[in-house]
Parts: C-alpha cells; sequence; structure tokens
C-alpha cells in the first residue's frame, strides 16, 4: 500500500512538473507576428513617369543631334554656294 501510494505521488508530481513545463514554454514562446505580403515591382504612375522622362530625354538628345546636323549642313551649303558665285562671277567677267 505504501508503494502504490508513493508511485501515485511521485506520478502526480512528474505530472504537475510535465505540466508546469508545458505552460512555462507556452508563455515564453513569441505570438506569431503576422506576414505582411508587398506589391513586388513598380506601380502605375511610376512606369508611366518612368516612360515620360525617358521619352523626354531621348526627344531632348535627337533634337540637339538634328540641330547640330542642320547647322554644320548650313554651313556646308553656303560654301559651296559661295563657290558657285565665285565661277559664276569669274564667267562674266571673261
Amino acid at each position: 500500500m505504501f508503494r502504490s501510494i508513493l508511485s501515485a505521488r511521485t506520478f502526480r508530481n512528474q505530472q504537475q512538473q510535465w505540466c508546469h513545463k508545458l505552460s512555462t514554454d507556452a508563455k515564453a514562446a513569441p505570438a506569431p507576428v503576422p506576414v505582411v505580403v508587398k506589391k513586388s515591382g513598380a506601380g502605375f504612375f511610376q512606369r508611366v513617369s518612368s516612360f515620360v522622362v525617358g521619352a523626354g530625354l531621348s526627344a531632348l538628345a535627337s533634337q540637339y543631334y538634328i540641330y547640330q546636323e542642320l547647322v554644320a549642313g548650313n554651313e556646308i551649303i553656303l560654301k559651296k554656294q559661295k563657290g558657285l558665285e565665285l565661277r559664276l562671277n569669274k564667267l562674266e567677267n571673261k
């Protein structure tokens, strides 16, 4: 009889220790943090503004190069025009 009481007490003590361990483990574990899902990629406004900026910069660069070509072309045409006028004056003077 003494042995059964002792084993019942030890069983109860072990059970209490086990329950206490579970309750302390549950308290120590942090609450799960909700996962926030971010949108990947750029939004519509950002894409449109990037397109407008890119198109504007390429238009400015194209305009600059076209202007430079026009200036150089005009200089060449003016030189040829002067050369033709000189040749024409020489022919008229003969």
